[in-house]
């Protein structure tokens, strides 16, 4: 069961392991909590947190295989649950902040005075042009998405870059066009 960032195995009732992958202190990109008894080749094994004595902590740096573990920090179940809430209460920030930045936004048109008209994600193409053409070098080319927003008096848009929000805005209009 997964719960923004926050994935409990086998599940939330009863886990042997937490990951966490938001909501994590600064200069953490992902942590680990699992539940352990004594036993097992290394000895400790892991268990479900109700027959577990004791929690491990590990936490990486960098994504993928960039990032190693750190050494397992043994806690106990308070200071598990503790960061496992404290990892909750910094997402729950993280949203109320994108919340508070997606409903300041003022999509309306500064020559018409009306509300722009959502479009969709269209797509640029970026890159230079190739050493005996016009056209853009295949290398050095990018696709970016932008989100848009258009006057439909005037014409004149508005673009978001894609990734940091959550597309339309609230209480905008959707355009004919359909969502990418």
């Amino acid at each position: 069961m997964s719960d923004r960032g926050i994935e409990y195995k086998p599940d939330a009732d009863d886990p042997k392991r937490v990951r966490l992958t938001s909501g994590l202190p600064e200069g953490i990109s992902r942590a680990e909590i699992s539940y352990r008894a004594a036993g097992g080749l290394r000895g400790t094994r892991e268990v479900r947190r109700s027959a577990a004595e004791f929690a491990h902590l590990r936490t990486a740096v960098g994504s993928g295989y960039d990032g190693g573990w750190s050494t397992p920090e043994q806690l106990t179940f308070g200071h598990a649950e503790r960061y496992i809430e404290q990892a909750r209460h910094r997402i729950r920030q993280q949203d109320n902040e994108v919340r508070r930045i997606r409903e300041s936004i003022d999509l309306t048109c500064p020559w018409c005075t009306r509300e722009r008209t959502y479009l969709g994600a269209l797509g640029f193409v970026t890159g230079v042009a190739g050493i005996l053409t016009d056209r853009p070098a295949e290398w050095g080319q990018e696709l970016v998405h932008q989100h848009a927003y258009r006057c439909d008096r005037c014409g004149s848009m508005q673009y978001f870059a894609d990734g940091f929000l959550t597309h339309p805005l609230p209480g905008r209009p959707t355009g004919d066009r359909p969502r990418a």
